[in-house]
């Protein structure tokens, strides 16, 4: 059976399928859940980063969540430890890298800093480096421009010390070490990578949805075949909507991606306009795909792949949540009892395990 972790505006909404139906309950109301992350080793470890409220864990699949990252205890005098800032931007869980038999852990912040964890969260080691790039001068993040934060974490497949993370806006930077040096952004590499991912199957090679096409023709999708040292842009199609926010691979073809596009930042962020979704296959173009979904008043979808069965995907954006089967090229809503007061907010992240 499925669970799904949809990370909205106010709450953290965990829906459990069943052989009845669907289960439904919320969690860390109050917060603004902004990224979701499970434990490869234990799918019942999973990880809530908030924008203002911390970073959160739940040992039990999230029935429960405690927070974990503070600098100190309450009443504690200041140690100079953990993560400095209750603005969450990011969290991954890298899937092969160990410490003690424990998966590494990512959480990223705003203002952009980048952290480890080798105890599943207990206690965490920042990233010193990051700070000393020279493109941080340079990082902003355009409705805060006194800041930035880290977008997304990405662990490689080539090496299990290979890391690359985006910082929004400005760079996408990496390490070949695991943090001991820091390379920064290459030449003609995004600005603005709002997603990258890599693949099991294809090692070395990293994927980006970007920003950047609203700003630079034809940079809307680009990818890299070497950990990020060189990009090639490969945005044929994207000319309508070419600001894309959010991708998904799929499970056993890394050549079949799908991306959230719209027309601008405004028109992505906006209830009241439209966004879309577009599907790329091998070298084919971009082609639009997103038949039988909202064609009004959705903000930009979140997308996820199904841990279960291979060709199945899913979207979710503020008016629901929607399938897409390998056999069918139209996205069906499930029968979830959505929140009247979820059509108003902006959802931020969607995760599907077993």
């Amino acid at each position: 059976m499925r669970k799904f972790f949809l990370g909205m505006q106010d709450e953290l909404f965990i829906i459990e399928e069943t052989d009845q139906g669907y289960n439904q309950y919320s969690r860390l109301e109050g917060t603004e859940p902004i990224r979701i992350a499970v434990d490869p080793g234990n799918k019942n470890r999973v990880y809530c980063a908030t924008y203002g409220h911390g970073l959160w864990k739940s040992e039990d699949g999230g029935n429960s969540f405690h927070a974990i990252g503070q600098v100190n205890s309450y009443h504690e005098p200041m140690k100079g430890q953990g993560i400095k800032s209750a603005h969450l931007s990011a969290v991954a869980v890298h899937p092969y890298k160990k410490k003690n038999g424990n998966h590494i852990v990512y959480a990223g912040t705003e203002p952009s800093a980048l952290y480890f964890s080798e105890d599943h969260g207990e206690s965490w080691t920042e990233f010193k480096g990051v700070q000393n790039l020279p493109s941080k001068a340079n990082w902003q993040f355009p409705p805060r421009p006194f800041t930035s934060h880290i977008r997304w974490i990405t662990p490689g497949f080539v090496d299990e010390n290979h890391l690359t993370a985006s910082v929004e806006f400005g760079a996408v930077i990496r390490t070949a070490n695991h943090g001991e040096t820091w390379e920064d952004r290459s030449f003609l590499s995004p600005l603005d990578a709002h997603t990258i991912l890599a693949h099991p199957e294809r090692p070395g090679q990293l994927y980006a949805a970007c920003g950047d096409g609203f700003m630079a023709a034809g940079h809307s999708y680009s990818e890299s075949e070497d950990e990020g040292k060189t990009w090639t842009y490969k945005s044929e199609g994207l000319e309508n909507h070419p600001y894309l926010y959010n991708m998904v691979l799929h499970s056993n073809d890394p050549e079949d991606r799908l991306v959230s596009a719209a027309e601008s930042p405004l028109k992505a962020h906006q209830s009241s306009l439209y966004s879309t979704i577009y599907r790329k296959k091998g070298e084919q173009v971009w082609k639009e795909a997103a038949e039988g979904l909202p064609k009004e008043g959705a903000y930009i979808h979140t997308l996820a792949a199904d841990p279960v069965e291979n060709g199945i995907f899913y979207a979710m954006n503020n008016l629901g949540l929607f399938r897409l089967s390998a056999e069918d090229d139209r996205w069906e809503r499930l029968s979830v009892q959505w929140k009247d007061k979820f059509t108003s907010q902006h959802p931020t992240s969607l995760v599907v395990t077993e």
